[in-house]
């Protein structure tokens, strides 16, 4: 007999928890619920625990502090999907065993999103008992993820199956729009926000609100005002495309790996 999936919510504001609690009836009936936790002390006493759940979600802002001092007092040993009203704290998430990031309010298609991630990882062939410690979860999980190789996109009456190695950049004006290496561009129903979960970080970078490129696609870099950077895009981009200061060192970074 399969024994039951547990999930454990780790919130510290009752609305928000019964609101994912009631999205994961829905979205994740194989899950079986455990009672949530509000607080580090106590969610460091569970997670201290065998069997560890096969999926935690987790608030960062708790009520005695950032979730982050759990991980802290102990070794992940659980994938995390963290949520957050704020964004800042993204690349920590990712260091701490997560798999997924999800701004509130959680999105159902977002949370469905998250969800189909993790049971990929769960199907893949990766060892049955995490590795211990921040660095071998981070190893474990940044080698274990999946990123989709193709997207479907419609053109006229027809639905193309594009390889995302066609693929030049994404990007957004009044909708979403994938443009190919050929010029050929083509509206897509997922926002930036959720392509950018899907896509693998060492071959597309998000350098803005508008854009999401890969590295042979930006074909030439001006600096701009006050240390911005100004991006020539091929195929063309009509509008101009500006790497804010902010980002600019992350696109620095990421071109020169």
């Amino acid at each position: 007999m399969t024994a039951p999936l547990h999930a454990l919510i780790v919130e510290d504001e009752p609305v928000a928890g019964d609101t994912l609690r009631a999205l994961l009836t829905e979205f994740a009936p194989e899950l079986t619920l455990e009672p949530s936790i509000g607080a580090i002390a106590p969610a460091i006493a569970r997670l201290a625990q065998a069997p560890p759940p096969a999926l935690v979600f987790m608030d960062v802002h708790l009520a005695d502090g950032l979730c982050f001092e759990i991980f802290d007092a102990l070794p992940p040993t659980s994938p995390v999907i963290f949520t957050t009203a704020y964004d800042q704290f993204a690349l920590q998430a990712f260091e701490a065993f997560g798999i997924d990031y999800l701004l509130k309010p959680i999105r159902p298609a977002r949370l469905a999103t998250a969800l189909a991630k993790w049971r990929r990882l769960r199907e893949s062939n990766i060892p049955a008992d995490p590795p211990t410690g921040p660095a071998a979860a981070r190893h474990y999980f940044h080698a274990s993820r999946q990123y989709r190789r193709r997207i479907l996109v419609q053109s006229g009456e027809t639905l193309v199956s594009l390889a995302l190695e066609d693929v030049a950049y994404f990007h957004k004006a009044l909708v979403v729009r994938v443009v190919t290496h050929g010029g050929r561009a083509y509206p897509v129903s997922q926002s930036l926000d959720e392509l950018e979960q899907t896509l693998d970080p060492t071959v597309f970078i998000r350098v803005n609100r508008q854009v999401i490129v890969r590295a042979e696609a930006i074909a030439r870099i001006d600096r701009g005002f006050k240390s911005r950077l100004e991006l020539t895009l091929t195929p063309p981009l009509a509008e101009a495309c500006t790497v804010s200061q902010e980002r600019a060192g992350a696109l620095r970074d990421w071109l020169d790996r």
